[in-house]
């Protein structure tokens, strides 16, 4: 047997060691082999699935910013909401993200925001398939536009991530935002002169603006320069020398100093600041309105009418003073209009005989001042009661107790046409054209006992200017204060005005003036009298409830009246004397359940009215203000008011609520000296004049000015209050 020797031995361990080492370190680097496959594998899916969360997102990006684009877009044409402004929107999210199944879900919620809660603000939360969620929040801020934001989310599931041990889905988020109507840049006063001193304050005279003020040359303002908003202008302009305001978006706010309530905002001033451009509008309704006119006091006994048209002059001044309703249309006045005479005052406003007060609504009470009785004049209308007994059984009045009083109102009635077939829809082109109707009288009583066979009889001892003819509203209990009980029984033509069997009257001479008045009798579209010669009878108390609200455009048994007026409007030294300004037109509303319809007479009147609409806008797609009028001054005419006399006129949507306009190439220096009840509602447009404007209106003077020069000048105090629902649209 042979032994292995020892050199053996050890040769063969050192081989078997060798071995031993060798297969352990293959073994570390299987495991090290596996660690870094996992490790690439988890950056491979990190990547992928981050590379399609950064697509999603992309994607919902690219969504969003065109859903937004397209809300702004449909709602600046359609101010229409719910009807196509979201729809629209929503089709566009979803056309972009190529989902071609309807939502799951569509959820919207209405709240009101800001600090008054006077902000509407709309939220749509739609949930589709595959995990998208698209929230939509449309906030009108009034003053700053409809604002709309696009919130996209998208739960996208990981396709790697989730085998290590991550979340299974991951939420990604796009959001956009879109601004229609930002008013923030349309100034209340705008000067486009680039010379020295183009706006120009002086004197101990105060201007009150609401809105920003903006010079393209130096502005030359100090401290009674009160702006709620920002004043601009060019380098040296001294609007760090005004007094900053507070304001905030609600309608008909009047200014006040700082510190400024939660909420509010405090205007500041920003110079040096870039020119803004001419914004070159134009005035294409005054080719329709050509027929030549002229001034003819008194042509309606009290009062004086005045039709659209050519004026070769106009000066108003002394014995030549009156009241003057002016027809709606474009008045083009071609050697200049002058208004400085005591004891007139010329307007559209619609108003009815005797106003309520509006505080007193249902009830004996007049308004402090009736609005055309302003400036020393003596034109508003006025009507009388008295009761006739022994009519035949069948006519007499039966009241609910037997005997008592019944409460009667009037409201004054016109249908006014517009003539440019160029803009459109035009409800008031074709003949009658569009029916107004003003906010109601007082209530007057009438007692009357069922076995004396009674009929009440309406007398008008002066016409309301502008009026072709009244509704009469009975309440059945009398002047009890509660407006909604009055219910319509009849129209009745203006004494002097005749319709030949229908709308609209036309004058024929015999008007009114003083004494016992004339009965209005032969009323129409109601409760049929059957007396001749009397105003209301053959009505039972119960048939005249329940009453229902009619809106504009229509009239019938126990329709109930117009929204009453509204509170004067105070601007500046607030609040004014008593008496001293007259009532407001009622504010706009939508004319559909559960909105009450508002002034339809002046102002606040539009057509058509849309349905459905926004309530904070209800005009903001009409085309038409029906008794809306334009003062159009072609080269070499100018414009004089003075305080002795008083102009209180409004524009309207189809003139863009232009309430002067001129050329540029009119280059004239206007005066506008304001008093009391002088008040231009929309915007004076003439680039190329320069005007001074003095006066000591509490009510604002003008709603916007844009001209070449101003200057403000005097001891009393004046305002421009910038209103976006009386600003030009474009």
């Amino acid at each position: 047997m042979v032994r292995p020797s020892t050199n053996d031995m050890r040769m063969f361990m050192r081989k078997n060691d060798q071995q031993g080492r060798g297969a352990s370190q293959g073994g570390q680097a299987i495991v090290l082999i596996a660690l870094l496959i996992l490790v690439l594998f988890g950056m491979l899916g990190l990547a992928i699935d981050s590379g399609r969360a950064y697509v999603d997102r992309r994607d919902q990006q690219a969504a969003v910013d065109a859903a937004a684009l397209a809300a702004g877009d449909w709602y600046e044409n359609y101010a229409n909401l719910y009807g196509s402004t979201l729809p629209n929107a929503k089709a566009v999210y979803q056309a972009n993200l190529h989902m071609y199944a309807g939502p799951t879900s569509d959820v919207d919620t209405t709240t009101f925001v800001g600090t008054t809660n006077s902000l509407q603000q709309d939220t749509d939360i739609v949930t589709y398939g595959g995990n998208y969620k698209l929230t939509i929040v449309a906030t009108n801020t009034q003053f700053n536009g409809y604002q709309f934001t696009f919130t996209s989310e998208h739960s996208l599931p990981l396709a790697f991530m989730q085998l290590f041990g991550g979340s299974p889905t991951v939420t990604i988020n796009a959001t956009a935002t879109a601004v229609v109507g930002n008013q923030r840049q349309t100034p209340a006063l705008l000067t486009l002169s680039t010379q020295s001193c183009s706006m120009s304050l002086k004197g101990g005279t105060t201007l009150t603006i609401l809105g920003d003020v903006y010079s393209n040359g130096t502005a030359c303002v100090d401290a009674d320069l009160h702006d709620a908003g920002n004043c601009y202008g060019a380098a040296g302009s001294t609007c760090s020398d005004a007094q900053y305001y507070c304001y905030n978006a609600s309608p008909g706010f009047v200014p006040y100093p700082a510190p400024c309530n939660p909420g509010d905002i405090q205007g500041t001033y920003v110079v040096p600041a870039p020119t803004l451009p001419d914004p070159g509008y134009l005035a294409p309704s005054v080719g329709y309105y050509t027929s030549l006119q002229f001034y003819s006091q008194n042509n309606r006994t009290t009062w004086t009418e005045m039709y659209p048209g050519q004026y070769a002059s106009f000066h108003l001044s002394g014995g030549s003073a009156s009241c003057a309703f002016l027809d709606p249309g474009v008045y083009t006045w071609l050697n200049g209009y002058t208004s400085d005479a005591s004891g007139s005052l010329l307007s559209n406003e619609l108003k009815p005989p005797d106003e309520q007060l509006y505080s007193a609504p249902g009830t004996t009470n007049t308004a402090g001042i009736q609005f055309w009785n302003q400036n020393g004049t003596s034109c508003a209308g006025h009507f009388t009661l008295s009761v006739t007994n022994g009519l035949p059984g069948a006519l007499g009045l039966k009241h609910k107790s037997g005997a008592g009083n019944w409460g009667i109102e009037l409201t004054s009635v016109r249908w006014d046409r517009f003539v440019d077939p160029t803009i459109g829809p035009n409800p008031c082109f074709f003949s009658p054209g569009c029916r107004r109707e003003s906010a109601p009288s007082e209530c007057q009583t009438a007692g009357t006992n069922d076995i004396s066979n009674a009929a009440i009889d309406v007398s008008i001892t002066q016409n309301a200017p502008g009026a072709q003819y009244y509704n009469v509203y009975v309440n059945p209990n009398g002047c009890d204060g509660i407006q909604d009980n009055f219910a319509f029984v009849n129209r009745f033509l203006a004494p002097g005005f005749t319709d030949f069997g229908g709308p609209p009257a036309f004058p024929v001479g015999g008007f009114p003036n003083g004494g016992a008045g004339t009965v209005m009798a032969n009323g129409t579209g109601g409760y049929p009298c059957g007396a001749a010669g009397h105003t209301i009878c053959a009505i039972t108390y119960n048939s005249l409830s329940p009453t229902f609200q009619c809106f504009a455009q229509t009239r019938a048994q126990n329709c109930q009246t117009p929204d009453n007026e509204a509170a004067p409007q105070c601007f500046s030294s607030c609040p004014p004397p008593a008496g001293l300004l007259a009532q407001d037109s009622a504010p706009m509303s939508l004319e559909y359940p559960p909105y009450t319809g508002g002034d339809v007479a002046d102002e606040n009147y539009c057509q058509v009215s849309p349905n459905p609409g926004d309530p904070n806008a209800p005009c903001s797609t009409a085309k038409v203000t029906p008794g809306g009028v334009q003062f159009y001054f072609p080269p070499g005419s100018c414009f004089s008011q003075n305080a002795q006399g008083a102009t209180f006129v409004y524009a309207g949507e189809q003139f863009n609520w232009i309430v002067i306009y001129a050329p540029a190439s009119n280059t004239c220096n206007e005066t506008l000296n304001g008093g009391s009840a002088t008040q231009y509602i929309g915007t004076i447009y003439t680039p190329g004049a320069n005007w001074n404007i003095n006066g000591g209106n509490r009510a604002p003077l003008a709603g916007q000015v844009i001209c070449y020069t101003a200057s403000v000048s005097g001891s009393s105090g004046t305002g421009i209050d910038f209103n976006p629902n009386y600003a030009p649209a474009s």
